[in-house]
């Protein structure tokens, strides 16, 4: 079996190492050349719990060297989505699929729109990862992967992908909703991550501390009526208490906005707080906080100017 992962950052990185580990034929296309030359040069460096490793992946920055694979993991941006997923179009062969697993909401449908609907997959992750520099990444020691057709349903197909991960060294979960694990993670992103990239508090602090709390909650309840008026249904009987639940958990992390805030990068802010204010202008659900947070991350993305 072999596997293409687009992008080397925190998860790109870590779901590259599992596959390496598990035997498998992985290549990783990444298009910063810093990167690419970092673990050509030393190997991916990878923490997981006790466990380091130094790996020799194979990774390039022409996607056309990678060859065509059985299964492309898709693991940028979302704001890289329409780049990447037209990049791919070379890597395509008759049985070739690919899995998104992206933070936010609406990658499946940008991705589709290019690829083809019968090609793409639906996946969420409860791994944890970050990157440290390039080529060196600290990782939770354990996770899972839950995948599934976006219009629902556990199909052949999505039994077979299954198989073929199980095989690649990941602990996979088939599930019937997969659109219900998303906005679940979602959730967490919308309460956690922007409070994160303005305030500099860790995962723990966004919750405790009682003036990023109060806002934190405003953004999980106007999450929740966008959710309610969609139809969606949560993977948790509680939302809030789901997403405290998960500050508590990592609560030393620093959430990828506050990481791509302080390295100068873009944010997500548009594909998860963006999806919530875009959503509820479709269906007629106000969502001022939201909306007053994407501007101010943004803001922040900019920079001292």
């Amino acid at each position: 079996m072999k596997f293409v992962v687009i992008g080397s950052g925190s998860i790109g990185s870590l779901f590259s190492s599992i596959l390496f580990n598990a035997g498998q034929d992985v290549t990783v296309v990444e298009k910063n050349k810093a990167i690419v030359d970092a673990i050509q040069k030393n190997g991916l460096k990878i923490k997981r719990g006790d466990k380091e490793q130094v790996l020799p992946l194979k990774i390039t920055d022409k996607i056309e060297e990678a060859g065509i694979p059985d299964i492309i993991i898709f693991a940028v941006k979302s704001y890289d989505n329409v780049t990447a997923a037209e990049d791919c179009k070379k890597l395509m062969g008759p049985n070739t699929v690919l899995l998104t697993m992206q933070n936010g909401v609406g990658n499946y449908e940008t991705i589709s729109s290019i690829l083809g609907e019968d090609n793409v997959f639906v996946g969420t992750t409860t791994f944890g990862s970050t990157t440290i520099s390039p080529g060196n990444v600290i990782s939770s020691e354990t996770g899972s992967i839950s995948i599934g057709e976006y219009k629902g349903g556990i199909t052949p197909r999505i039994n077979k992908l299954a198989e073929a991960l199980r095989n690649g060294g990941f602990e996979i979960h088939e599930v019937d909703d997969v659109n219900s694990l998303v906005w679940t993670k979602l959730i967490v992103n919308v309460g956690i991550n922007p409070i994160g990239a303005l305030t500099k508090l860790r995962n723990l602090g966004t919750h405790e501390n009682e003036a990023a709390s109060y806002v934190q909650d405003k953004l999980i309840a106007e999450a929740v009526a966008v959710a309610k008026a969609k139809g969606i249904k949560f993977a948790c009987p509680d939302p809030f208490e789901h997403v405290y639940d998960v500050c508590r958990s990592t609560s030393m992390n620093k959430a990828s906005m506050f990481q791509d805030i302080d390295r100068g990068n873009k944010t997500e802010i548009r594909a998860i707080n963006g999806a919530i204010v875009d959503e509820g202008k479709k269906l007629g659900v106000p969502t001022p906080v939201n909306d007053i947070v994407v501007h101010l991350v943004i803001a922040r993305e900019s920079g001292e100017k």
